[in-house]
């Protein structure tokens, strides 16, 4: 009677292994599909506004968009994560043109703004690229005085001066050589020993070949090294890293020199990838010496960096870009060890003078954001408070492959109360493109501020201002060394006082007109004058509203210095 019953329970039994395994299978199908909506959701959370900031009194400008036609070329496998864009005055007449780098085995091009659309006048320029190798900045300076400016351009091995003599350029590679294991990421420049020839300092980026991770912050020996190259005077350069005190082997995405403490010599500020800003006080004798700031106890992804004075208060301030919220903290940590803090917000140093800063980030509603590579301020809707717009989307992170996944990049104006508030939306400013770093002109002559995103790996874009304006004032600084570091001062009719720094290399890899906007928001202007390093104060002669000052830059005063 047993054998039955084993039957009997035997056939009992048998259903529920099939329902098990097919809820088996379900389960397995279910997983990665819950992965790929979690990570959907979590991406696409990304590009919410983290704050709620008021617009109340303040102009949202508005802005047609448009693509310029030129398509860059990204090669994953043999090229780094970037590329140059630069405004120049090819002609030294009427508007701006642009400069946009080419990847690699690509051509570099320039346009110029006609009949509404950006045209290639590259073949007029004689403008050609010798090396195949991918572009990876570019800034305009007039290095010879000639009132034309000339390109100096990095590809990832060298870096190439084309001078401009009267509209035609030139190709010299310069005799400035990075490490063996070193990519010449982006430009800074000035005139360290006031010889009248341009300085630079070089960020180095570990070359593709030779690179193991990007969240690499301790290995030592790991990573590009930076340079500081003197100029002889003749556009051949000698090594002075070590002896300056700069000699740093450490991945490095950007510099800028300004006058920090207004003490007649340009500082350096560094943004040091997987590490650090640095703060570089030049003693002067072509010695610098890092003094520690808010970023020097914590660890983050510092990239690009915009300079400005942003609250008015006569000192130059700095926003730094970062990963934000966009990259998980398990990942974006690497090799942190536990007493080693990450940090990912965007960093703001507000200038306290006497080389001190804060981080006023949160307080100006401007830390919380996402993953963004260069940024520039500009004074957009002319009201005399400078916004801030910033590049974002990374074009090896899986996610921002999904167009509906990419961030818009963030267009943000300063209200009344010193914050900033994102309106990239209303005022038609979106890119969800892979952008290295926004470049500000006026490429219309409209008085307004326009905005390109160079964007890698596809096609760059601009948002032209189609309303007009003269309620501002611009200023003509020449662009070269000797105005490097200048500080602008307008005096208003309603008694306010504004300062803007005439900045070169500002955002990432790139370079925005150097003429500065100074927005008045319906008063006159009163007085202008310039502080240029040499100590010399220049006024210039205000016109009417809208129009442009023209300021001559004093002649170089050399001091004594190495050489």
């Amino acid at each position: 009677m047993n054998e039955p019953a084993k039957e009997e329970t035997a056939k009992v039994e048998a259903p529920p292994k099939k329902k098990s395994r097919k809820k088996y299978l379900l389960l397995l199908l279910l997983i990665p599909l819950a992965a790929v909506l979690f990570i959907a959701i979590r991406f696409k959370l990304d590009a919410n506004i983290p704050y709620d900031v008021s617009t109340a009194g303040i102009t949202i400008p508005k802005f047609t968009e448009s693509d310029i036609d030129f398509t860059h070329v990204y090669k994953k496998d043999t090229a780094i994560q970037s590329t140059g864009g630069a405004v120049i005055n090819v002609d030294n007449q009427g508007a701006e043109e642009l400069f946009l780098g080419g990847g690699e085995g690509q051509s570099d091009v320039i346009f110029r703004f006609v009949d509404g659309a950006f045209k290639d006048i590259t073949a007029e320029t004689g403008y050609e690229k010798e090396s195949q190798e991918a572009t990876m900045s570019a800034i305009a300076l007039d290095v010879d005085e000639n009132g034309f400016d000339d390109l100096i351009v990095t590809t990832s091995s060298d870096i190439y001066l084309y001078k401009n003599d009267g509209g035609k350029f030139t190709r010299q590679k310069l005799d400035a050589k990075m490490a063996e294991d070193t990519t010449p990421f982006s430009v800074a420049v000035a005139d360290i020993n006031r010889d009248g020839h341009f300085d630079m300092y070089v960020s180095g980026y570990i070359r593709k070949e030779l690179i193991e991770g990007l969240n690499i912050f301790n290995q030592e020996g790991y990573g590009g090294t930076s340079a500081l190259f003197i100029n002889n005077g003749d556009d051949t350069f000698t090594d002075k890293t070590k002896e300056s005190g700069l000699y740093y082997k450490h991945n490095t995405f950007q510099g800028v020199f300004i006058d920090v403490d207004q003490d007649g010599l340009e500082d350096l500020i560094v943004a040091h990838d997987t590490g650090q800003v640095r703060t570089w006080k030049n003693l002067g004798n072509m010695k610098f010496e890092n003094i520690p700031n808010p970023n020097s106890e914590v660890y983050s992804y510092p990239m690009g960096i915009a300079v400005s004075d942003y609250d008015n208060d006569g000192l130059v301030d700095f926003f730094f870009s970062n990963t934000g919220t966009t990259a998980p903290a398990f990942m974006a940590s690497g090799d942190l060890r536990a007493d080693q803090v990450y940090y990912p917000k965007w960093i703001m140093f507000h200038n306290e003078g006497d080389f001190k800063f804060t981080d006023s980030a949160e307080k100006v509603k401007l830390a919380d954001y996402e993953f963004s590579w260069g940024a520039v301020f500009e004074d957009f809707n002319l009201d005399g408070r400078p916004d801030l717009v910033v590049s974002e989307n990374f074009v090896d992170l899986p996610p921002h492959k999904v167009p509906f996944l990419r961030l818009p990049g963030r267009f943000m104006l300063q209200n009344i109360t010193g914050e900033f508030a994102a309106v990239g939306k209303e005022a038609g400013v979106v890119n969800k493109r892979y952008s290295i770093s926004p470049v500000t002109a006026d490429f219309n002559l409209d008085g307004v501020p326009d905005l390109v995103h160079v964007n890698l790996a596809g096609n760059s874009k601009a948002f032209i201002s189609n309303q007009g304006s003269k309620n501002l004032i611009k200023v003509q600084l020449p662009n070269n060394v000797r105005s490097v570091g200048a500080m602008v001062k307008a005096t208003l009719s309603d008694g306010r006082v504004l300062h803007r720094p005439f900045v070169k290399g500002e955002g990432l890899c790139a370079d925005s007109t150097p003429i500065i906007t100074i927005g008045t928001d319906g008063a006159d202007v009163t007085d202008v004058e310039v502080k240029f390093l040499t100590g010399e104060t220049v006024k210039g002669d205000v016109g009417e509203a809208g129009s442009t000052v023209i300021i001559a830059a004093p002649a170089p005063v050399k001091e004594p210095s190495e050489k």
